[in-house]
């Protein structure tokens, strides 16, 4: 199933061939184009906190991956096991496996591990990054506890060629090349986009296992990725659209040891197929929407030092359909049908489990006359195996209270169904338990934002209050000194304040902005099945206290200037609270000039990492670089289609 390179880069000049053989002669009439929103998260999330990444910042880090950005510009913790290693979130205090991950309303986490590795999505494959913050499992299903990650892409018809080229090099020889081609008439659009990546990640750090904590240098973290991503929509008249997506992809990395080991070859190759395919229909006060996909992903995992070679396989097929009906102008009602399918082939397993969960799911929302405030209900239903899995509902309201004031709220449920991993895993030093249940639980948040724009300036101000609860946490546990196995054994309330501020200032061609972000997040166990459990009142491994970010963008013409500073706080290492990991500051630069030659532009760009040299944890023994760099540059090109008097 391998594709090689030069497959990849073939595809692209197919892409750009069909590109100049475009005709640019003008159609007689024009079709208007068809604007609908296929995904829940545009109407029916009124209470919930949303963040949405700008393009701006898309651009900015479009030679990094996804977890590059969150860390960076989001108030989501991203765990990271180091430079080019395995990177997972947390939203508000919770577990990885508790953020669901959609890509053009598909959930693409893995069923055996119920998570997804952050660090292997190029931002560059992606056109809309969104945030939902909080436990929306009437939406989403399964994993939506902790948050949400909403990544989208979007074409738009008639806009001629469109052409972008980036190579990049950096520290620890670290070469990336990115290429895309976009072109789309009156009722076709079509885009193409490849990547490579190869690192040494061969970087010195300061070995604190060690007496002294001399510097040593990393090694066996040398990585190889690259993939495409093919997209085409069409406009099958002026109230249907269809679009197809292919995104493959292949990752070989090895293993870094851990600072308290001093060897390891391990090594982890990944091939991913996602298939999506969608359709649209708007026809007066009804909007249809039918999608279906297949996800194909394999792994391997070898480390001759243990006679480790475990192989697995997973195939995923999705099936769904919605329809959305306005009954007055004031609302919308949205219903839905959900069908996944899911198998896994793996030595681990006794046998070849497979899932096949069905759903229903509804939703409400109503607003006033002068659209000030809305209201939704969202309801959604879930049957596997002949059993009902947790109902979840989730009621949400948001208005302005005053001129420049607005206020949310939001009540929801949540659940997180056990993976494959969690239910049948029979390999070295584990046991699955297919008697576990579903986690599940309540989620609130309450939040107030001010918005004011005077002249020049823009102020967006937010705050965030909220509360969890989880129960049935699923947590594995000893059988034997060399066996574990997982058992719903816990209850977990986290609970926390938000803070963001934004402040804009433009005046002729120059912008400047100002943002802060800060949490403040007590996730504790309150209860346990556990005889003497020593977790019990005390802080979740690896959840901060406290984190912030603070950032200046300054940009004038051609040129632009951004720094970010992130402040880590405290993350305790045991389930008893007895070992912590030390704050850390991060303080990153980017630095680019645009120069505009004809249909040309030009990016020089260099982005420098960890500025002040911070010796730092994010996991505790996991080594992260110091100070790094990366320079690059861009080249776009666009050429609009002719226009010409319409006949």
């Amino acid at each position: 199933m391998k594709l090689n390179k030069t497959y990849l880069f073939g595809l692209l000049v197919l892409q750009a061939g069909g590109v100049s053989a475009q005709d640019t002669i003008p159609s007689i009439k024009q079709l208007k184009e068809v604007e609908i929103h296929s995904s829940r998260l545009y109407n029916f999330t009124s209470g919930n906190k949303i963040e949405k990444l700008d393009s701006n910042l898309l651009n900015r880090y479009s030679t990094n991956n996804l977890a590059d950005l969150l860390s960076n510009e989001s108030q989501v913790f991203v765990k990271s096991y180091g430079q080019g290693s395995l990177a997972t979130s947390s939203f508000r205090g919770a577990g990885a496996n508790h953020t669901a991950v959609l890509w053009n309303n598909f959930n693409i986490e893995g069923p055996m591990s119920g998570m997804i590795d952050l660090s292997l999505i190029p931002v560059n494959f992606i056109n809309d990054v969104t945030l939902q913050y909080g436990g929306a499992g009437a939406l989403w299903g399964t994993g939506a506890v902790g948050g949400s990650i909403l990544l989208n892409n979007s074409s738009a018809y008639n806009k001629g060629i469109s052409i972008q080229t980036n190579t990049s090099y950096g520290s620890f020889s670290d070469k990336q090349q990115q290429a895309s081609v976009e072109f789309s008439k009156r009722k076709f659009a079509s885009s193409l986009k490849v990547f490579n990546h190869e690192a040494k990640n061969d970087f010195l750090y300061s070995n604190i296992a060690k007496y002294g904590k001399p510097l040593e240098k990393q090694f066996n973290a040398e990585l190889k990725k690259y993939g495409f991503l093919q997209e085409n929509y069409f406009q099958i008249n002026a109230k249907q659209q269809i679009n197809t997506r292919f995104w493959y992809q292949f990752n070989d990395r090895n293993i870094p040891p851990s600072m308290t080991q001093n060897i390891s070859v391990s090594n982890q190759k990944d091939e991913t197929i996602r298939l999506t395919s969608e359709w649209q229909r708007k026809a007066g006060k009804i909007n249809l929407f039918l999608r279906a996909a297949y996800f194909d992903e394999y792994l391997r995992f070898t480390d001759s030092l243990i006679q480790i070679d475990s192989r697995s396989k997973t195939k995923t097929s999705i099936v769904e359909a919605e329809g959305r009906l306005h009954f007055t102008k004031y609302d919308l009602f949205n219903l839905g049908f959900n069908n996944t399918y899911r198998e896994a082939d793996s030595k681990e397993f006794s046998n070849t489990p497979h899932e096949n969960r069905t759903a229903v799911f509804a939703s409400y929302t109503i607003h006033t006359l002068t659209n000030s405030w809305n209201a939704v209900l969202s309801v959604r239903q879930e049957l596997i195996k002949g059993r009902h899995l947790p109902f979840t509902s989730s009621l949400g309201t948001e208005g302005k209270i005053l001129k420049r004031f607005s206020i949310k709220a939001n009540i929801a449920q949540h659940f997180r169904l056990p993976t494959f991993n969690d239910l049948y895993y029979h390999g070295q030093g584990g046991k699955g338990n297919p008697d576990l249940k579903p986690e599940s639980g309540w989620c609130e948040e309450v939040g107030i934002v001010h918005k004011y724009k005077f002249r020049k300036t823009e102020w967006d101000l937010g705050a965030t209050v909220f509360n969890r609860n989880i129960d049935n946490w699923i947590v594995w546990i000893p059988l034997t000194p060399m066996i574990w196995a997982p058992s719903n054994v816990r209850n977990v309330w986290s609970r926390g304040v938000e803070y963001k501020m934004k402040l804009n200032y433009s005046i002729k061609k120059l912008n400047i902005q100002f943002s802060s972000m800060y949490n403040y997040i007590r996730s504790t166990v309150e209860k346990s099945a556990l005889a003497n459990d020593a977790s019990v009142g005390k802080f979740l491994m690896y959840v901060p206290i406290q984190n912030a970010q603070g950032s200046v963008l300054i940009a004038y013409k051609g040129t632009s200037f951004a720094y970010v500073q992130t402040y880590t706080g405290y993350r305790f290492t045991t389930s008893d609270n007895t070992g912590y990991l030390k704050p850390y500051t991060i303080g990153n630069v980017n630095f680019s000039q645009t120069f505009v030659l004809t249909d040309i532009k030009i990016k020089l760009f260099v982005q420098l990492n960890n500025i002040w040299n911070e010796k730092y944890q994010v996991l505790s023994y996991q080594a992260m670089p110091m100070m790094n760099y990366q320079l690059g540059l861009a080249l776009y090109f666009n050429q609009p289609n002719i226009n010409l008097k319409k006949q």
